[in-house]
């Protein structure tokens, strides 16, 4: 046992957070995960089946009025944002006033409601802050795990990566872990056998015990639905965006499985009841091309059966395709199409790319094949009319698996019949297919008019009806999708990317395209606000309290301005603006029906809305925002090799807006209204996810803002739902403010703003953004920068 800790496959912590959860999980696929709630709404609207949700308790004030009668007997508490299963409480059943837990012992009502006080009160939570209380359906294993588990549910932890569900274990609660299942507390893990579903060797903290205390030996069971549960444990990964998550699922006896969460800071335990490194595996499915949940689940079984893995100690192969891209160093390094071919002895190497890299008479040359180096001695020969340029023969891919249909998929995509065509994955992708790239996904971003399609059509209308009686909820219409999805999804799936940082770059901005596109999809459902929180995110407790604070600190009268602007003459002055820019090509429009004062466009515009006043204090403000801030941003980004940088990249919008407010408050010398709207968005969007459009309306009038911003505030936190009326809400507003305080944060730690100006960019794509070829300083700045 000690030298399987030695092996150097193993992972570890600080490998794992560096190599796989900081490399591959997203902030957004991450703050989805640690949320049990937005987990189960989001998947289960994907079909992926979870548990039934009977309640939940937010706050303290509902937890005094909750009706405990209205829960069934039997039920599970867990908090929303818990970690490694720490308080968790199973009720069985119940006894007069008193409740029955999982391991038969009696909990009172007070000592239950002081559970949920510790649960509410941020004890159990990932990030030490205010959570929920969450209620839900007890599930029931099926027979012989119904007898394995010490009075707790068994589940099934399988680590995903790449689509591929690469280890799994059973895991089981012991009399030590007090009915749970997590082996950090004293739990059991059961390796299992990824190819047939068969469970193997058993494990209890740090080592090997023989069979499972209480129920003996484990030999030939299998787990049922074994496919079916790698299946889903796949698809939970392609929808989340985690590149490297544990899936729990488990068994039910009624209906099978089921996903109890899913963790985006996976434990390593897994490792100890396979007696087998999660690091290796890892590695040898990394840049596997795998187009579909269905592929994955083959990839593993073919990969980690038993049958087919290398013995413990010993190194395992990595797998390659009949065609790979290699490096070839000599006095010059060239990467190369090579053909593999274990049946010729000797590789052989082009002439052409002979002389190119000038190899010696000796015939001796390096290369290196997936992250392998090696020394050989080839042959020449003309390869000029084939498009590989080196034949790698037999005693140079000795340590790899050879797997004929590695590119499969990525051929018949192609429209490739050819068993010799090269995989577009494994061409090097010249300037001018970057720059297709880079316009097909700025075309496809540009069709999708977010804002246009969450528009109400009947906006006038509702709004006359809410006027006359405010305490109507408008009910909105919205007009038809201009885009097919199913075609803008067909675009996306044929675009290859390549293995740089604008490739990184262009793949999450793909991800963010088609979290836009599934968002717009749902529009008037019930999974709209899901698909918004996923694509924006939501306020959390802290961030709502400093929002509060600031709008609590707004005046309650406002110096008289000296003069009121018109649309017109606003109009006048921000032209004369971007003249004494230098801004050519931009111009400014007065639009009817706008929601927004203004507003500046993708297309060289900024647009104000017809009927709008400024006073010349906001007028500086919003010049501030929108030319020196979303102007100057795209006029830097058009600059740049890439449309994307203009366009902007994946999730740049908080930062953007963010950026905004703090440039309009480097440019007012007065307190303004406006200063707190910000605020107020996030007041509202909170009041909305829990609440209707009128109930959103009054709260902004509690804190004191005028009938127009109330009006505003919850028109933009409600629009994209049907009866407003209901809680839901669209979250983007409110990252003015998370993005503002972003900013504050950044310029504290001795940031500097000169950086966020390459483009329309994120605070984290700084760093990436720098190592792209050809990237230009940035040339329009405001005042205070200079």
């Amino acid at each position: 046992m000690a030298s399987f800790f030695k092996n150097p496959g193993i992972l570890g912590i600080n490998a794992r957070n560096l190599l796989y959860i900081k490399a591959y999980n997203p902030k957004k696929a991450m703050v989805l995960a640690d949320s049990k709630i937005k987990t189960k709404n989001f998947l289960s609207a994907r079909g992926i089946p979870v548990a039934k949700l009977y309640a939940t308790i937010s706050d303290k004030k509902e937890l005094e009025t909750f009706d405990f009668n209205a829960l069934p007997t039997a039920f599970v508490i867990k908090p929303n944002a818990g970690y490694g299963g720490e308080g968790i409480l199973i009720i069985k059943g119940k006894k007069g006033s008193n409740f029955i837990r999982g391991n038969g012992e009696i909990i009172t009502r007070d000592e239950l409601i002081r559970h949920l006080n510790d649960i509410l009160d941020g004890r159990y939570s990932i990030a030490d802050i205010s959570d929920t209380a969450l209620f839900e359906q007890l599930l029931v294993a099926p027979a012989p795990y119904d007898k394995m588990s010490y009075k707790g549910l068994p589940d099934i932890r399988i680590v995903v990566h790449n689509l591929i569900p690469v280890m799994a274990m059973l895991r089981l609660s012991s009399e030590v872990s007090q009915g749970k299942a997590n082996m950090h507390l004293g739990g059991i893990g059961v390796g299992i056998d990824i190819a047939k579903g068969e469970l193997t060797t058993v494990a209890q903290y740090n080592k090997q015990v023989d069979g499972i205390p209480g129920f003996g030996d484990t030999k030939g069971i299998k787990i049922p639905h074994w496919e079916e549960i790698l299946l889903i444990a796949s698809k939970v990964q392609q929808v989340t965006n985690l590149g490297f998550a544990a899936v729990d699922i488990t068994l039910d006896k009624n209906v099978g499985p089921v996903l109890l969460e899913i963790n985006a800071r996976s434990g390593l335990a897994v490792q100890i009841a396979n007696m087998a490194p999660l690091k290796r595996r890892l590695e040898k499915v990394k840049g596997i091309k795998v187009t579909s949940p269905e592929k994955a689940v083959r990839i593993a079984q073919d990969l980690f059966g038993q049958k087919i893995e290398a013995k413990l100690g010993e190194p395992e192969k990595k797998v390659i395709g009949y065609l790979e891209r290699v490096s070839l160093i000599g006095k010059e390094t060239k990467k190369v199409i090579a053909k593999i071919d274990p049946n010729l002895e000797k590789s052989v190497l082009d002439k052409g790319v002979a002389e190119e890299i000038q190899l010696g008479k000796d015939g001796k040359i390096k290369f290196q094949l997936l992250d392998e180096r090696k020394q050989t001695i080839v042959d020449l020969k003309d390869l000029s009319k084939e498009e590989h340029k080196i034949i790698l023969g037999g005693r140079d891919i000795k340590g790899f698996l050879i797997d004929p249909n590695k590119y499969e998929d990525e051929a018949k995509d192609a429209g490739e019949e050819e068993a010799s065509a090269v995989p577009a994955i494994l061409k090097e992708l010249t300037e001018e297919e970057l720059q297709k790239l880079d316009a097909e996904i700025a075309n496809i971003d540009s069709e999708i008019k977010l804002l246009s399609h969450i528009k109400p059509t009947n906006l006038k209308e509702e709004e006359e009806k809410f006027l006359h009686d405010p305490t109507y909820n408008p009910q909105f219409e919205y007009k038809e999708l201009s885009f097919n999805p199913n075609g803008l999804y067909a675009r996306i799936k044929r675009l290859e990317f390549p293995d740089s940082a604008m490739g990184i770059i262009w793949r999450k901005k793909v991800d963010e395209i088609q979290r836009k596109i599934q968002l717009l999809e749902a529009r008037g459902t019930d999974h709209f606000t899901s698909q918004s929180i996923y694509l924006y995110d939501s306020p959390d407790e802290k961030l709502l309290q400093e929002a509060i604070k600031e709008a609590k600190k707004m005046p309650r009268k406002f110096p008289e301005p000296a003069k009121v602007l018109n649309s017109k003459e606003a109009k006048e002055i921000f032209e004369k603006a971007i003249e004494d820019y230098g801004l050519k090509g931009w111009r400014v429009k007065i639009k009817k029906d706008m929601v927004s004062d203004a507003i500046a466009g993708k297309e060289n515009s900024v647009m104000l809305r017809e009927g709008a006043v400024f006073t010349m204090e906001r007028l500086k403000g919003t010049i501030a925002h929108e030319i020196e801030t979303h102007v100057f941003r795209a006029m830097n980004g058009a600059q740049q090799p890439y449309k994307i940088f203009q366009r902007g990249l994946a999730d740049y919008l908080t930062i953007e807006e963010g950026l905004a407010v703090y440039n309009q408050e480097q440019t007012e010398s007065t307190d303004t209204p406006k200063k707190y709207w910000p605020a107020s968005s996030v007041i509202g969007i909170h009041k909305a996810l829990n609440g209707s459009f009128v109930d959103v309306y009054n709260e902004i009038l509690r804190y004191r803002f005028d009938h127009d911003r109330a009006w505003k505030v919850a028109l933009k936190a409600k629009r994209g739902l049907t009866d407003t009326s209901r809680p839901g809400a669209f979250t983007k507003d409110f990252v003015y403010f998370k993005g503002y305080r972003q900013i504050l944060d950044f310029v504290k730690a001795g940031g500097d703003i000169r950086e966020l100006y390459y483009g329309k960019i994120t605070l984290e794509d700084i760093e990436i953004v720098k190592k792209v070829r050809g990237i230009k300083a940035p040339t329009y700045l405001p005042g205070y920068l200079h």
